[in-house]
């Protein structure tokens, strides 16, 4: 039988909701969501030889990679994680970032100044492999 009078439950959820409002997080992950994928579509514009498509919601996000391009989501996620920055690839091409909901403007300026020397470094080194198979 089950019993929702748990009143040490019932005491969390009304914490967690509180804290929701009182912390504006739902704006935090509007704002925050906004700004990563702004970042990204300006990766885009700059790498669209390796960057296909930039979506998400919220903080829920994904960055497509070319498909003619060698580098895949494992690459981009290793190195990033070698840089202090977890995500997660969705596929050989998308790489997903739900990063905390609490996370900060500037936090999300470094998750994606580091994506985008990932990305410098792996087009790099895969170009100059390119060369050297040639």
């Amino acid at each position: 039988m089950y019993d929702y009078r748990n009143v040490a439950a019932c005491a969390a959820g009304l914490a967690v909701a509180a804290a929701f409002k009182e912390d504006n997080i739902l704006a935090n992950v509007e704002q925050r969501g906004e700004q990563l994928r702004s970042l990204a579509r300006a990766l885009q514009a700059k790498n669209p030889q390796l960057i296909k498509d930039v979506r998400g919601w919220g903080l829920i996000n994904g960055i497509e990679l070319a498909d003619e391009c060698s580098v895949t989501a494992a690459d981009v996620t290793a190195a990033l994680m070698n840089a202090g920055v977890l995500v997660v690839p969705a596929g050989p091409k998308v790489i997903r970032f739900v990063p905390p909901l609490i996370i900060s403007e500037r936090e999300v300026n470094v998750v994606m100044e580091r994506l985008s020397v990932a990305l410098d470094v792996l087009s790099a080194s895969t170009a100059s492999q390119a060369v050297v198979k040639v």
